[in-house]
């Protein structure tokens, strides 16, 4: 079965120069909760919002907050 899912994610990069994410995730127009704050490798902006995206699309199912 496939779903689609409506992400935002609020990237930040904390004063420490380390990029962190946190998605907020609906379903069919429900909230189903936030991932939680996690901190990424990426050393740019671009890489970071690519490094959440692929995390959030690759785990979409088990993302810790989130339920289903």
């Amino acid at each position: 079965m496939k779903r689609t899912y409506d992400v935002t994610v609020n990237l930040v990069r904390r004063d420490s120069g380390v990029f962190a994410y946190e998605a907020w995730v609906h379903h069919a127009g429900i909230f189903k909760g936030n991932g939680l704050v996690f901190p990424l490798v990426s050393r740019t902006t671009e890489q970071a919002a690519a490094e959440a995206r692929a995390r959030i699309e690759d785990h979409i199912e088990d993302l810790l907050g989130v339920l289903e």
